[in-house]
Formats: structure tokens, sequence, C-alpha cells
């Protein structure tokens, strides 16, 4: 079985403790990194290398969504999750365009979390319950083309 190594980038620190404690239960996830802000997620992000980011969306001095933005220039082949409060359609959007590979509400059940995990490691995208609608609105119905210019096509995920 395959290690996935996960870096934590929220600015509350009881929010990374949580979500420290609940991953490594889980014996295909270890925790390598926290970081309390977008700036400091793509220092830990160049230095540690993980396989996975679970980033918030709303932090102080750089946002998730630029953070997320620079870090899927430089480290492509590392995955973004974004995992934040909000299900509006324009965060989701924006996380997308970024080069995020999900989209998950911090009210979602634990194994959600755990599931969107494996889910962008495999590849695929993955938007949470109650992000659905957002998604939805972001990725209509398959047309044949990306909805949005620069969007990946993520219609069979």
């Amino acid at each position: 079985m395959r290690v996935i190594s996960i870096l934590l980038v929220d600015d509350h620190a009881m929010i990374r403790k949580l979500l420290r404690r609940h991953l490594e239960l889980q014996s295909d996830f270890i925790v390598v990194g926290e970081a309390g802000n977008g700036r400091e997620g793509i220092a830990k992000a160049e230095d540690l290398r993980p396989d996975v980011i679970l980033m918030d969306v709303s932090m102080p001095g750089m946002d998730g969504i630029e953070a997320t933005r620079i870090i899927c220039e430089r480290l492509p082949q590392i995955k973004v999750l974004i995992l934040t409060l909000y299900a509006s359609s324009e965060n989701c959007i924006r996380a997308m365009q970024s080069g995020a590979s999900g989209y998950v509400l911090k009210d979602s059940v634990d194994e959600e979390i755990e599931t969107a995990v494996r889910a962008i490691m495999k590849g695929s995208h993955y938007f949470g319950m109650g992000a659905t609608d957002a998604a939805g609105r972001l990725f209509p119905a398959p047309s044949g083309r990306p909805p949005c210019p620069g969007l990946p096509d993520i219609s069979e995920c």
C-alpha cells in the first residue's frame, strides 16, 4: 500500500490539529507538515514535496486560492484539495482555475475528506457534498469540450 503524504495549510491551529489527528488514523496517510498561511504553505510545499495539500481558502496575507495557483505552477505533481467553509460558486471556480483538484467543505463528514484525497491521487477531480451545487454550475452537462476556458473537462468524475 502506498502512503500518501499530506501538508495541511489552514490559519486555525485547532483545525490543523484535528485534521492531523483524524488523517493519521488512516494507515495510508501521513501528515508531513503544517502551515498557517498561503506563503508558508508554498514554502513548505517546496521543501516537503507532499503528494496532497489540504488548503483553506480564507487566510491572512495570501489566500489559499493564490497559494494554490503558485504551487500548481511550480510543483504540478502536487495535488491540492481545497478544504473550506464556503460553498460559493465563485470560490469553487477560482479554485479550479488555480489548479486545485478538488473542493470539499469543512463541515463534511470525516470519510469524505479521505475519499477526496484518494480520488485526487488517482487523477480524478472531487467536489464534496455541499460543493456539488457550485460544481454543477461550474461544469454543466458534458458537451464534448471543457465548459470554461482553461479548465479541465471533469464530466467523467
